[in-house]
């Protein structure tokens, strides 16, 4: 989705830093959003959203106590987990009767993969 935008908008921020940086990658767009580019929060608002859906649907079907969100994108904090949370809000099923899960952000940020892999390989050692 950034690449799109940068070749909509070729003096946009996220272009504009994707040259400076030899392209653009996750790390690009997070760096526009929080410089305030539009179009950058835009893109986190939309993945956000479909973050949203999909936490929305598992939690529907399996009744989650809640949702931790790991990952580098996490970092980004209210970029992401707030469009999450709308979306989690907006697509849950009986939320009065069920509540509405909490989506919470992993406090090993980037490294939660790291870490539960070498969990998984102490246990079984």
């Amino acid at each position: 989705m950034a690449r799109d935008a940068a070749a909509d908008d070729p003096d946009g921020v996220i272009a504009r830093l994707g040259t400076e940086q030899g392209g653009i990658t996750g790390r690009t767009v997070t760096m526009a959003a929080l410089a305030g580019d539009p179009v950058a929060v835009a893109l986190f608002a939309r993945l956000g959203r479909w973050l949203g859906v999909g936490i929305a649907s598992l939690a529907n079907a399996f009744e989650l106590e809640a949702v931790v969100v790991g990952g580098g994108l996490v970092q980004t904090g209210e970029l992401l987990l707030g469009p999450a949370r709308a979306a989690a809000r907006e697509f849950a099923y009986a939320p009065t009767v069920r509540g509405i899960v909490p989506v919470l952000p992993a406090t090993s940020g980037s490294e939660a993969g790291m870490i539960g892999a070498a969990l998984l390989a102490f246990e079984h050692a």
